[in-house]
Protein backbone atom coordinates (compact mmCIF):
# COMPACT_ATOMS: atom_id res chain seq x y z
CA UNK A 1 0.00 0.00 0.00
CA UNK A 2 1.26 3.64 -0.04
CA UNK A 3 3.48 5.02 2.43
CA UNK A 4 3.93 1.55 4.17
CA UNK A 5 7.20 0.45 4.80
CA UNK A 6 8.97 -2.01 2.89
CA UNK A 7 11.63 -3.07 4.49
CA UNK A 8 14.47 -1.02 7.19
CA UNK A 9 18.08 -1.25 6.81
CA UNK A 10 21.54 -0.30 9.01
CA UNK A 11 24.82 1.06 7.05
CA UNK A 12 27.49 -1.79 6.88
CA UNK A 13 29.60 1.37 7.03
CA UNK A 14 29.72 4.96 6.51
CA UNK A 15 32.15 7.22 5.13
CA UNK A 16 33.33 10.20 3.48
CA UNK A 17 32.64 11.09 -0.51
CA UNK A 18 35.91 10.29 -2.22
CA UNK A 19 36.12 13.90 -3.54
CA UNK A 20 34.55 16.39 -1.11
CA UNK A 21 34.65 18.95 1.66
CA UNK A 22 36.78 17.81 5.07
CA UNK A 23 34.31 15.94 7.51
CA UNK A 24 34.49 14.51 10.97
CA UNK A 25 35.97 10.98 9.54
CA UNK A 26 33.04 9.94 12.77
CA UNK A 27 29.86 11.35 12.32
CA UNK A 28 30.27 12.93 8.72
CA UNK A 29 29.40 16.37 9.92
CA UNK A 30 31.48 19.00 7.96
CA UNK A 31 34.60 19.99 9.79
CA UNK A 32 35.25 23.28 11.23
CA UNK A 33 39.14 23.14 11.32
CA UNK A 34 39.14 23.10 15.28
CA UNK A 35 39.58 19.47 16.88
CA UNK A 36 42.08 17.13 14.92
CA UNK A 37 42.36 13.61 16.87
CA UNK A 38 46.49 13.69 18.59
CA UNK A 39 47.24 10.45 17.13
CA UNK A 40 45.82 9.82 13.75
CA UNK A 41 45.56 13.67 13.01
CA UNK A 42 42.37 13.15 11.31
CA UNK A 43 39.51 15.30 11.57
CA UNK A 44 37.36 14.78 14.38
CA UNK A 45 33.92 17.13 15.72
CA UNK A 46 34.97 16.73 19.35
CA UNK A 47 36.12 14.30 22.59
CA UNK A 48 33.09 12.47 22.23
CA UNK A 49 33.73 11.53 18.25
CA UNK A 50 37.55 10.81 19.48
CA UNK A 51 36.84 8.23 22.10
CA UNK A 52 34.08 6.30 20.09
CA UNK A 53 34.20 2.79 19.27
CA UNK A 54 34.95 2.85 16.32
CA UNK A 55 37.70 5.58 16.61
CA UNK A 56 39.56 3.50 19.16
CA UNK A 57 39.53 0.35 17.00
CA UNK A 58 40.84 2.00 13.87
CA UNK A 59 43.14 4.87 14.76
CA UNK A 60 46.43 2.76 14.73
CA UNK A 61 45.63 1.92 11.57
CA UNK A 62 44.83 5.33 10.42
CA UNK A 63 47.87 6.78 12.31
CA UNK A 64 50.25 4.30 9.31
CA UNK A 65 47.87 5.22 6.73
CA UNK A 66 48.11 9.40 7.41
CA UNK A 67 51.88 8.85 7.87
CA UNK A 68 52.30 8.05 4.20
CA UNK A 69 49.22 9.77 2.52
CA UNK A 70 49.62 14.07 1.31
CA UNK A 71 47.19 14.91 3.71
CA UNK A 72 43.80 14.48 5.89
CA UNK A 73 41.50 14.87 2.65
CA UNK A 74 43.92 12.19 1.66
CA UNK A 75 43.40 10.12 3.89
CA UNK A 76 39.43 10.51 3.95
CA UNK A 77 39.51 9.17 0.26
CA UNK A 78 40.21 6.05 0.93
CA UNK A 79 38.97 5.84 4.18
CA UNK A 80 35.31 3.53 3.34
CA UNK A 81 37.98 0.92 1.63
CA UNK A 82 39.81 0.99 4.13
CA UNK A 83 36.64 0.22 6.44
CA UNK A 84 35.30 -2.22 3.99
CA UNK A 85 38.29 -4.81 3.97
CA UNK A 86 38.03 -4.52 7.78
CA UNK A 87 34.64 -5.77 7.82
CA UNK A 88 35.63 -8.42 5.42
CA UNK A 89 37.91 -9.75 8.14
CA UNK A 90 35.86 -9.21 11.35
CA UNK A 91 32.07 -9.61 10.16
CA UNK A 92 32.36 -12.47 7.70
CA UNK A 93 28.56 -13.13 7.91
CA UNK A 94 27.87 -9.09 7.10
CA UNK A 95 30.56 -9.60 4.48
CA UNK A 96 28.59 -12.23 2.86
CA UNK A 97 25.61 -10.20 1.97
CA UNK A 98 28.28 -7.19 0.75
CA UNK A 99 30.23 -10.01 -1.34
CA UNK A 100 27.27 -10.87 -3.49
CA UNK A 101 27.25 -7.16 -4.74
CA UNK A 102 28.39 -6.40 -8.65
CA UNK A 103 31.76 -4.22 -8.85
CA UNK A 104 32.06 -3.90 -12.56
CA UNK A 105 35.35 -4.07 -12.05
CA UNK A 106 35.80 -4.98 -15.54
CA UNK A 107 33.94 -1.89 -17.04
CA UNK A 108 35.62 0.85 -14.61
CA UNK A 109 39.03 -0.59 -15.56
CA UNK A 110 38.00 0.63 -19.42
CA UNK A 111 38.18 4.55 -17.56
CA UNK A 112 41.75 4.44 -17.50
CA UNK A 113 42.49 7.78 -16.51
CA UNK A 114 39.93 6.98 -13.37
CA UNK A 115 41.41 3.71 -12.95
CA UNK A 116 44.60 5.50 -12.47
CA UNK A 117 43.90 7.21 -9.95
CA UNK A 118 42.51 4.67 -7.86
CA UNK A 119 45.04 2.63 -8.08
CA UNK A 120 47.80 5.89 -7.36
CA UNK A 121 45.24 6.88 -4.24
CA UNK A 122 44.27 4.52 -2.94
CA UNK A 123 45.44 1.22 -3.96
CA UNK A 124 49.16 1.66 -3.67
CA UNK A 125 48.46 3.13 -0.51
CA UNK A 126 46.44 0.73 1.33
CA UNK A 127 48.39 -2.13 0.03
CA UNK A 128 51.51 -2.12 1.88
CA UNK A 129 48.98 -1.07 5.22
CA UNK A 130 47.11 -3.87 5.18
CA UNK A 131 49.65 -6.35 3.58
CA UNK A 132 47.35 -7.03 0.83
CA UNK A 133 49.14 -9.09 -2.33
CA UNK A 134 46.75 -8.95 -5.01
CA UNK A 135 45.64 -5.14 -6.13
CA UNK A 136 42.51 -6.60 -7.61
CA UNK A 137 41.21 -7.06 -3.88
CA UNK A 138 41.28 -3.51 -2.88
CA UNK A 139 39.81 -2.50 -6.87
CA UNK A 140 36.59 -4.53 -6.28
CA UNK A 141 35.97 -2.86 -2.83
CA UNK A 142 36.64 0.18 -4.54
CA UNK A 143 34.33 -1.18 -7.11
CA UNK A 144 31.47 -2.30 -4.44
CA UNK A 145 31.17 1.31 -2.87
CA UNK A 146 31.11 3.26 -5.97
CA UNK A 147 28.45 1.14 -7.36
CA UNK A 148 26.09 0.37 -3.86
CA UNK A 149 26.99 3.04 -1.52
CA UNK A 150 24.33 6.24 -1.66
CA UNK A 151 24.55 9.50 -0.73
CA UNK A 152 23.78 10.61 2.45
CA UNK A 153 23.93 14.27 2.20
CA UNK A 154 22.05 16.37 4.57
CA UNK A 155 22.72 20.16 4.37
CA UNK A 156 20.47 21.26 7.25
CA UNK A 157 23.02 19.10 9.12
CA UNK A 158 26.11 19.93 7.78
CA UNK A 159 26.39 16.27 7.27
CA UNK A 160 28.22 15.02 3.56
CA UNK A 161 29.14 11.34 3.09
CA UNK A 162 28.14 7.67 1.59
CA UNK A 163 26.49 4.78 3.45
CA UNK A 164 26.68 1.04 2.39
CA UNK A 165 23.51 -0.87 3.30
CA UNK A 166 23.25 -4.79 2.33
CA UNK A 167 19.92 -4.81 1.81
CA UNK A 168 18.82 -1.66 0.30
CA UNK A 169 21.56 -2.48 -2.11
CA UNK A 170 19.82 -4.84 -3.78
CA UNK A 171 16.89 -2.62 -4.78
CA UNK A 172 17.10 -2.11 -8.54
CA UNK A 173 16.79 1.07 -10.44
CA UNK A 174 13.90 2.33 -12.50
CA UNK A 175 13.42 6.41 -13.63
CA UNK A 176 9.88 5.89 -13.01
CA UNK A 177 9.92 4.24 -9.30
CA UNK A 178 7.38 2.78 -6.85
CA UNK A 179 9.66 3.29 -3.53
CA UNK A 180 11.74 6.00 -1.30
CA UNK A 181 13.91 6.01 0.77
CA UNK A 182 14.78 8.11 3.88
CA UNK A 183 17.94 7.99 5.57
CA UNK A 184 18.28 9.10 9.80
CA UNK A 185 20.52 11.69 10.70
CA UNK A 186 21.37 10.24 14.08
CA UNK A 187 22.45 6.37 13.38
CA UNK A 188 22.32 6.65 9.44
CA UNK A 189 19.67 3.60 9.49
CA UNK A 190 17.46 3.70 6.45
CA UNK A 191 13.71 3.55 5.82
CA UNK A 192 11.98 2.08 2.22
CA UNK A 193 8.34 3.12 1.68
CA UNK A 194 6.15 2.61 -1.00
CA UNK A 195 5.56 5.75 -2.98
CA UNK A 196 2.26 4.02 -4.51
CA UNK A 197 0.42 0.99 -4.70
CA UNK A 198 3.04 -2.12 -5.47
CA UNK A 199 1.05 -4.92 -7.07
CA UNK A 200 1.90 -8.57 -6.58
CA UNK A 201 4.68 -9.55 -8.37
CA UNK A 202 5.93 -6.02 -8.85
CA UNK A 203 9.28 -5.47 -8.61
CA UNK A 204 10.44 -2.89 -6.27
CA UNK A 205 12.77 -0.17 -7.05
CA UNK A 206 13.65 3.39 -6.66
CA UNK A 207 15.46 6.30 -8.58
CA UNK A 208 18.78 6.47 -9.00
CA UNK A 209 18.73 10.14 -10.19
CA UNK A 210 16.65 13.12 -10.19
CA UNK A 211 13.33 12.23 -11.99
CA UNK A 212 13.27 15.80 -13.36
CA UNK A 213 16.20 14.52 -16.04
CA UNK A 214 16.04 14.41 -19.66
CA UNK A 215 16.43 10.98 -21.78
CA UNK A 216 20.04 12.29 -22.46
CA UNK A 217 21.08 13.37 -19.09
CA UNK A 218 20.04 9.94 -17.65
CA UNK A 219 21.30 7.97 -19.96
CA UNK A 220 24.85 9.45 -19.38
CA UNK A 221 24.59 9.53 -15.64
CA UNK A 222 23.08 5.84 -15.39
CA UNK A 223 25.96 4.48 -17.73
CA UNK A 224 28.52 6.77 -16.30
CA UNK A 225 27.89 5.49 -12.49
CA UNK A 226 26.20 2.24 -12.47
CA UNK A 227 27.31 0.48 -16.10
CA UNK A 228 24.58 0.03 -17.44
CA UNK A 229 21.40 0.63 -19.82
CA UNK A 230 18.07 1.55 -18.54
CA UNK A 231 15.16 0.41 -19.66
CA UNK A 232 12.09 1.28 -18.19
CA UNK A 233 8.88 2.09 -19.56
CA UNK A 234 10.06 5.99 -19.82
CA UNK A 235 13.25 4.86 -20.94
CA UNK A 236 11.66 3.14 -24.03
CA UNK A 237 8.98 5.88 -24.67
CA UNK A 238 10.54 8.55 -26.96
CA UNK A 239 8.27 10.87 -26.01
CA UNK A 240 8.59 10.24 -22.29
CA UNK A 241 4.48 9.73 -21.36
CA UNK A 242 3.80 12.09 -24.25
CA UNK A 243 5.48 14.91 -21.90
CA UNK A 244 8.04 15.12 -24.73
CA UNK A 245 10.67 16.07 -21.96
CA UNK A 246 13.70 15.65 -23.92
CA UNK A 247 12.28 16.72 -27.45
CA UNK A 248 13.47 19.63 -29.48
CA UNK A 249 12.19 21.38 -32.32
CA UNK A 250 13.44 21.06 -35.34
CA UNK A 251 15.96 23.83 -36.76
CA UNK A 252 15.02 22.51 -40.89
CA UNK A 253 11.23 22.46 -40.97
CA UNK A 254 10.62 24.36 -37.70
CA UNK A 255 7.41 22.36 -37.66
CA UNK A 256 8.07 18.88 -36.29
CA UNK A 257 9.79 17.59 -33.12
CA UNK A 258 12.77 15.64 -32.71
CA UNK A 259 12.84 12.60 -31.22
CA UNK A 260 15.09 9.54 -30.93
CA UNK A 261 14.51 6.71 -33.45
CA UNK A 262 15.24 4.00 -31.16
CA UNK A 263 16.17 2.78 -27.22
CA UNK A 264 19.76 2.66 -27.85
CA UNK A 265 21.98 4.99 -26.70
CA UNK A 266 23.55 5.42 -30.18
CA UNK A 267 20.26 6.05 -31.74
CA UNK A 268 20.14 8.90 -34.03
CA UNK A 269 17.76 11.24 -33.28
CA UNK A 270 14.90 12.58 -36.39
CA UNK A 271 12.35 14.89 -36.64
CA UNK A 272 9.15 13.39 -36.84
CA UNK A 273 8.12 15.59 -39.62
CA UNK A 274 10.61 16.11 -41.84
CA UNK A 275 12.52 12.90 -41.17
CA UNK A 276 15.65 15.69 -41.13
CA UNK A 277 18.34 13.22 -39.01
CA UNK A 278 20.50 14.56 -36.08
CA UNK A 279 23.60 12.85 -33.94
CA UNK A 280 23.08 12.00 -30.93
CA UNK A 281 26.55 13.54 -29.70
CA UNK A 282 25.09 16.96 -31.68
CA UNK A 283 21.79 16.48 -29.40
CA UNK A 284 23.65 16.20 -26.36
CA UNK A 285 25.92 18.73 -26.87
CA UNK A 286 23.07 21.44 -28.03
CA UNK A 287 21.45 20.50 -25.10
CA UNK A 288 24.44 20.60 -22.41
CA UNK A 289 25.14 24.31 -23.68
CA UNK A 290 21.82 25.38 -23.19
CA UNK A 291 21.68 23.73 -19.66
CA UNK A 292 25.00 25.20 -18.74
CA UNK A 293 23.25 29.30 -19.95
CA UNK A 294 20.48 28.04 -17.45
CA UNK A 295 23.07 27.05 -14.63
CA UNK A 296 24.84 30.33 -14.81
CA UNK A 297 21.65 32.14 -14.21
CA UNK A 298 20.99 29.88 -11.32
CA UNK A 299 24.35 30.17 -9.96
CA UNK A 300 24.87 33.57 -9.76
CA UNK A 301 21.63 36.43 -9.42
CA UNK A 302 18.48 34.50 -10.41
CA UNK A 303 15.89 36.68 -10.97
CA UNK A 304 12.07 35.75 -12.76
CA UNK A 305 12.91 38.22 -15.39
CA UNK A 306 15.89 36.30 -16.19
CA UNK A 307 14.31 32.90 -16.00
CA UNK A 308 11.33 33.83 -18.19
CA UNK A 309 13.83 35.51 -20.41
CA UNK A 310 15.44 32.07 -20.79
CA UNK A 311 12.65 30.28 -21.75
CA UNK A 312 11.26 32.32 -24.02
CA UNK A 313 14.65 32.77 -25.84
CA UNK A 314 14.44 29.05 -26.48
CA UNK A 315 11.21 28.20 -27.50
CA UNK A 316 12.21 28.25 -31.24
CA UNK A 317 14.23 24.89 -30.11
CA UNK A 318 12.89 23.71 -26.59
CA UNK A 319 9.73 21.76 -26.63
CA UNK A 320 7.42 23.78 -24.24
CA UNK A 321 7.62 20.88 -21.31
CA UNK A 322 11.46 19.83 -22.19
CA UNK A 323 13.28 19.24 -19.08
CA UNK A 324 15.01 22.35 -19.12
CA UNK A 325 12.03 24.61 -19.06
CA UNK A 326 10.72 22.73 -15.99
CA UNK A 327 13.84 23.72 -14.17
CA UNK A 328 13.94 26.66 -14.85
CA UNK A 329 9.82 26.72 -13.33
CA UNK A 330 11.34 24.90 -10.31
CA UNK A 331 13.56 27.91 -9.76
CA UNK A 332 10.72 30.13 -10.96
CA UNK A 333 8.94 28.46 -8.56
CA UNK A 334 11.22 28.63 -5.66
CA UNK A 335 11.78 32.64 -6.54
CA UNK A 336 8.06 33.40 -6.40
CA UNK A 337 7.21 31.91 -3.13
CA UNK A 338 9.69 34.54 -1.51
CA UNK A 339 7.39 37.50 -2.57
CA UNK A 340 5.10 39.07 0.08
CA UNK A 341 1.72 37.36 -0.05
CA UNK A 342 0.01 41.14 -1.21
CA UNK A 343 1.98 40.75 -4.83
CA UNK A 344 -1.62 39.39 -6.64
CA UNK A 345 0.46 39.21 -10.08
CA UNK A 346 3.29 37.12 -8.24
CA UNK A 347 1.25 34.92 -6.28
CA UNK A 348 -1.15 34.03 -9.75
CA UNK A 349 2.19 33.86 -11.24
CA UNK A 350 2.81 31.53 -8.88
CA UNK A 351 0.09 29.48 -9.10
CA UNK A 352 0.27 28.88 -12.52
CA UNK A 353 3.85 27.75 -12.27
CA UNK A 354 2.94 25.23 -10.12
CA UNK A 355 0.23 23.80 -12.04
CA UNK A 356 2.13 23.48 -14.94
CA UNK A 357 5.30 21.66 -13.27
CA UNK A 358 3.02 19.46 -11.49
CA UNK A 359 1.05 18.49 -14.49
CA UNK A 360 4.09 17.40 -16.44
CA UNK A 361 6.37 15.76 -13.31
CA UNK A 362 3.12 13.84 -12.00
CA UNK A 363 2.80 11.64 -15.38
CA UNK A 364 6.76 11.56 -15.12
CA UNK A 365 7.40 10.72 -11.39
CA UNK A 366 3.88 9.42 -10.16
CA UNK A 367 2.94 8.48 -6.81
CA UNK A 368 3.90 10.42 -3.20
CA UNK A 369 7.38 12.26 -3.31
CA UNK A 370 9.22 15.40 -1.34
CA UNK A 371 9.09 17.50 -4.46
CA UNK A 372 5.43 17.07 -4.90
CA UNK A 373 4.40 17.86 -0.82
CA UNK A 374 6.50 20.93 -1.33
CA UNK A 375 4.77 22.12 -4.20
CA UNK A 376 1.39 21.68 -3.45
CA UNK A 377 1.99 23.77 -0.10
CA UNK A 378 3.13 26.56 -2.10
CA UNK A 379 0.13 26.43 -4.59
CA UNK A 380 -1.81 26.16 -1.12
CA UNK A 381 -0.04 29.26 0.21
CA UNK A 382 -0.63 30.70 -3.12
CA UNK A 383 -4.07 30.23 -3.57
CA UNK A 384 -5.04 30.82 0.04
CA UNK A 385 -2.78 34.55 -0.25
CA UNK A 386 -5.52 35.08 -3.14
CA UNK A 387 -8.54 34.63 -1.58
CA UNK A 388 -7.57 36.96 1.65
CA UNK A 389 -6.81 39.73 -1.17
CA UNK A 390 -10.08 39.00 -2.78
CA UNK A 391 -11.94 39.12 0.16
CA UNK A 392 -10.11 42.30 1.53
CA UNK A 393 -10.98 43.93 -2.17
CA UNK A 394 -14.75 42.64 -1.63
CA UNK A 395 -14.70 40.76 -4.53
CA UNK A 396 -16.19 37.47 -2.40
CA UNK A 397 -17.89 37.48 0.62
CA UNK A 398 -17.11 35.99 3.51
CA UNK A 399 -19.39 32.50 3.04
CA UNK A 400 -17.80 31.96 -0.36
CA UNK A 401 -14.20 32.84 1.48
CA UNK A 402 -14.78 29.88 3.87
CA UNK A 403 -15.91 27.38 0.81
CA UNK A 404 -12.65 28.33 -1.06
CA UNK A 405 -10.84 27.91 1.66
CA UNK A 406 -12.47 24.14 2.53
CA UNK A 407 -10.99 23.41 -1.05
CA UNK A 408 -7.52 24.28 -0.07
CA UNK A 409 -7.53 22.69 3.33
CA UNK A 410 -8.91 19.68 1.23
CA UNK A 411 -5.11 19.05 -0.21
CA UNK A 412 -3.34 18.93 2.99
CA UNK A 413 -3.62 15.67 3.69
CA UNK A 414 -1.79 14.42 0.45
CA UNK A 415 1.38 16.92 1.62
CA UNK A 416 0.89 15.12 4.93
CA UNK A 417 1.47 12.22 3.03
CA UNK A 418 4.57 13.11 1.16
CA UNK A 419 5.87 14.36 4.34
CA UNK A 420 5.41 10.86 5.56
CA UNK A 421 7.02 9.14 2.88
CA UNK A 422 10.07 10.90 3.92
CA UNK A 423 10.08 10.22 7.08
CA UNK A 424 12.54 7.88 8.68
CA UNK A 425 10.57 5.08 10.57
CA UNK A 426 12.64 6.10 13.62
CA UNK A 427 12.58 9.84 13.79
CA UNK A 428 11.10 12.87 12.59
CA UNK A 429 10.47 15.06 9.34
CA UNK A 430 14.03 16.73 10.09
CA UNK A 431 16.02 13.10 9.15
CA UNK A 432 15.47 14.00 6.17
CA UNK A 433 18.05 13.50 3.05
CA UNK A 434 17.81 14.24 -1.03
CA UNK A 435 17.32 10.34 -1.57
CA UNK A 436 19.61 10.56 -4.25
CA UNK A 437 21.61 7.52 -4.91
CA UNK A 438 24.48 9.64 -6.65
CA UNK A 439 26.62 11.96 -5.52
CA UNK A 440 25.46 13.97 -8.59
CA UNK A 441 26.80 18.11 -7.14
CA UNK A 442 24.80 19.45 -9.44
CA UNK A 443 23.51 22.27 -7.07
CA UNK A 444 21.26 23.43 -10.32
CA UNK A 445 19.51 20.66 -9.88
CA UNK A 446 18.78 19.39 -6.96
CA UNK A 447 17.43 15.98 -6.01
CA UNK A 448 14.04 17.20 -4.89
CA UNK A 449 12.26 20.48 -4.90
CA UNK A 450 14.68 22.36 -2.92
CA UNK A 451 13.63 22.63 0.79
CA UNK A 452 15.13 26.40 1.02
CA UNK A 453 11.43 26.89 3.18
CA UNK A 454 9.15 24.93 4.93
Amino acid sequence: KPLEVILTDTPALIGPHHDAVPVCVQCLREHKGVYYCADCTLPLCNEECRTSTQHNTECSSLKQISNVCQDSRHVEMLLMVYRLYRLQLEDPDLWADIDMLMDHSEKRRECVDEWNMFQQKIVDVLKPVLDVKDDFILHRLIGIISINSVSVDMDKYSIKGRALYPTLSLISHNCVSNSRYTVNKDDFSVTLRARREILEGEEITINYLPPIYGLPKRRRHIQEEWYFQCSCTRCVDPTEFGTYASALKCSHCREGLILPETTDKESLWRCRFCMNPFEPDFIINFVENLEDSLNQIVSTTPTVKKLESFMKDNTGDLHSKHYLNLTAQKHLIILLAKEPETDRDAQKKLQKYCKSFKTIMSRLDPGYSDWLGKLLLRMNKAQFALLKLDLQEKRIDKNKFLEKSEDVWSSMREIENCKKLCTPLYGDQDHIDTNCKCQCGDESLPCEMIAEED
